[in-house]
């Protein structure tokens, strides 16, 4: 390294605050004479790089962690297969998956409803927060259990009369403020969509 370098870089670093090595890097890739707003410019790039690539490794450490609480648990296992490494779950680990996927059913009311027909089109419209996943796929569920028609994801159409069982358990299950139903007397133009 020659000595106009390294003389920028003594007459850089106390100008600057934090990590040394991300000031030398940003002083090296912004070259020779470059303006003191230059290398910050360049600095802030490359904490930034630095940041993300540390929260990939926090997520990747913790990912790790899971995974070898889970294999001490006993619910996955690792094996080797032509050089690549795999994990599987194991017979205790289906049992678990079997055992949670049930006791999440219980937890969700019936996806079958007594359906009649109806002279009139229903509307159903619902806007189900990405949280709430389990409880959007179980209304999808429940109306094309129903015979009712997608028109898009969360729009749906059927000349159905909409069970109160239905309702009763939207609320309770608290998507009341989700999901709207209409009930349209005059078909119009919508005829053609059925």
């Amino acid at each position: 390294m020659g000595g106009e370098k390294i003389l920028k870089i003594l007459e850089k670093v106390s100008e600057f605050g934090g990590d040394l090595m991300e000031t030398i890097e940003a002083i090296l890739t912004s070259g020779y004479g470059a303006s003191l707003k230059k290398i910050e410019y360049n600095k802030s790039k490359i904490s930034a790089k630095n940041s993300e690539q540390e929260e990939v490794r926090r997520e990747r450490k913790r990912c790790q962690n899971l995974i070898y609480t889970l294999e001490k648990d006993g619910l996955l296992k690792r094996a080797k297969k032509g050089g690549k490494r795999f994990i599987f779950k194991a017979k205790k680990g289906k049992e678990k998956e079997k055992e949670l996927k049930e006791k999440s059913r219980k937890n969700f009311p019936k996806k079958e409803y007594k359906v009649a027909r109806s002279e009139n089109f229903s509307i159903v419209i619902f806007d189900v927060p990405e949280r709430e996943r389990k409880k959007r796929d179980w209304v999808r569920e429940v109306l094309k259990n129903m015979d009712f028609k997608m028109v898009q994801k969360s729009v749906w159409i059927g000349k159905i009369k909409i069970p109160k069982e239905f309702i009763n358990d939207l609320f309770k299950l608290k998507m009341d403020k989700y999901v709207e139903v209409f009930e349209i007397s005059k078909t119009g133009s919508l005829k053609y969509l059925i």
